[in-house]
């Protein structure tokens, strides 16, 4: 399966009504129900309401569109998202959803917050089955699914998700 999901889109999913520069933007990750593709859709977060997602959601976050003069987004903005996006994945997904994409998601995502001390581990570090996270602001803890990670697949999430990757 190939993932082809662009980075923050100009303009809604919805309305197509552009993006002004700081504008707060929802971004939802989602295997569509037709193709069976993993894609993308941004959308002002007031249109929420009124967009049919056409598949089942994976992920969701926030994200401010950069001010036009910024060449990049700054690092605590990607971790804020990352961090969203990471949180999402729980929010989402029950464990009879589980996915090979999902699971490669959550850790990915887990191992880039961990890096950024975000989320510890707890306990002793896995090497198949889950491991336990602890996400430092809110202490929940959180079980990633422990995933063989191959260049393919790093090459494919890092194209999955875009500027959120640190």
């Amino acid at each position: 399966m190939n993932w082809h999901i662009k980075c923050i889109a100009h303009t809604s999913a919805l309305s197509a009504t552009a993006f002004a520069d700081g504008e707060r933007v929802l971004c939802l990750i989602y295997r569509d129900f037709e193709s069976g593709e993993i894609s993308r859709a941004d959308i002002l977060p007031e249109e929420e309401a009124h967009f049919e997602l056409p598949g089942d959601l994976l992920g969701r976050w926030f994200r401010q569109v950069k001010e036009s003069g910024d060449s990049q987004p700054k690092v605590r903005d990607k971790v804020a998202s990352a961090e969203e996006f990471f949180l999402s994945l729980y929010e989402s997904a029950e464990d009879s959803d589980r996915s090979e994409e999902t699971d490669a998601l959550k850790y990915l995502v887990a191992l880039m917050l961990e890096r950024k001390r975000v989320v510890r581990a707890v306990g002793k570090p896995a090497s198949k089955g889950f491991q336990s996270y602890l996400h430092v602001k809110t202490k929940q803890t959180l079980h990633v699914p422990i995933v063989d990670i191959s260049t393919d697949l790093v090459l494919r999430i890092q194209e999955t998700l875009g500027d959120i990757l640190l």
